[in-house]
């Protein structure tokens, strides 16, 4: 059997686009993390190694995000989106109370990243909703 006709999604369904999107996400941010470490630390004013070991995890989170587009395998959308609602939602309760510790800079990006993760977590859970 033939890889095209392997798989019942279409390349280009809603599931499988945005597993694409998050994994291009999670490796824009694991990039930032390595090449930016040492400015996100003074900017969140945490040790640099917070920023590398960051950026290894989120590495690690695009690589499976893209296998799991590539396989088409849309059943984990509903965990993969509870986790970035989760993770968006937990930067915002967490924000608080470290809000003065944060530079104009870190304040701005914490919160570009938790709406960024609510927005696509929401997005998977309409895209798994139909595929």
């Amino acid at each position: 059997m033939s890889s095209k006709k392997r798989h019942l999604l279409p390349f280009r369904s809603p599931a499988v686009l945005i597993l694409w999107a998050d994994a291009l996400f999670e490796a824009v941010l694991a990039a930032a993390c390595f090449v930016l470490a040492s400015n996100l630390a003074g900017w969140f004013d945490l040790p640099r190694a917070t920023f590398w070991v960051l950026g290894g995890a989120l590495a690690l989170a695009s690589a499976g995000l893209g296998w799991m587009a590539w396989q088409r395998a849309i059943g984990w959308l509903p965990g993969i989106a509870t986790a970035n609602a989760a993770t968006g939602a937990a930067l915002w309760a967490l924000a608080p109370f470290a809000w003065g510790g944060f530079s104009p800079e870190g304040r701005w990006l914490a919160s570009a990243v938790a709406n960024a993760c609510l927005l696509i977590g929401l997005t998977q859970w309409l895209a798994w909703r139909r595929p």
